[in-house]
C-alpha cells in the first residue's frame, strides 16, 4: 500500500475507524463494514510509532520482576470506539480473553 506522507498512518485509522464503527448495527455488518479499515491497520509498523526496544543495561533479577510485562498505550476515544497499543516485554503475553458485544482489531507487529 503506498505510503501518504503528508497525513500520519495513525491519524487515517482513527478517521476510519470513526466512519467503520459509526455505522455498525450488529455483528453481521463487521466483515463489510472494515474492509478500508484492515488494510490501513496491516500498514501500521512499530517504526511508524517510534516504537522501539528499551535499549538499558542489563538488570538483576529483582529488577526486572518490578517493571510491567505489558504497558498500554492510549491513543484515542470516542463515543463509538477506543484505540490504544499494548507494548509487551519480550516473553510476556495476555491471556486469552473475551469482551462480550464488542468488535475489535488486533495487530501485531
Amino acid at each position: 500500500m503506498p505510503r501518504d506522507h503528508k497525513t500520519p498512518l495513525i491519524k487515517k485509522i482513527v478517521k476510519q475507524a470513526c466512519i467503520t464503527y459509526r455505522v455498525l448495527k450488529s455483528s453481521a455488518d463487521v466483515a463489510d463494514s472494515q474492509s478500508e479499515l484492515i488494510p490501513l491497520l496491516t500498514a501500521v509498523r512499530a517504526a511508524d510509532q517510534k516504537i522501539a526496544p528499551r535499549k538499558s543495561k542489563p538488570c538483576s533479577g529483582a529488577a526486572r520482576l518490578q517493571s510491567p510485562p505489558v504497558t498500554y498505550m492510549y491513543i484515542c476515544e470516542t463515543l463509538v470506539f477506543s484505540m490504544g497499543m499494548f507494548l509487551l516485554r519480550p516473553g510476556a503475553s495476555i491471556p486469552l480473553h473475551d469482551h462480550p458485544d464488542m468488535n475489535g482489531n488486533l495487530r501485531s507487529c
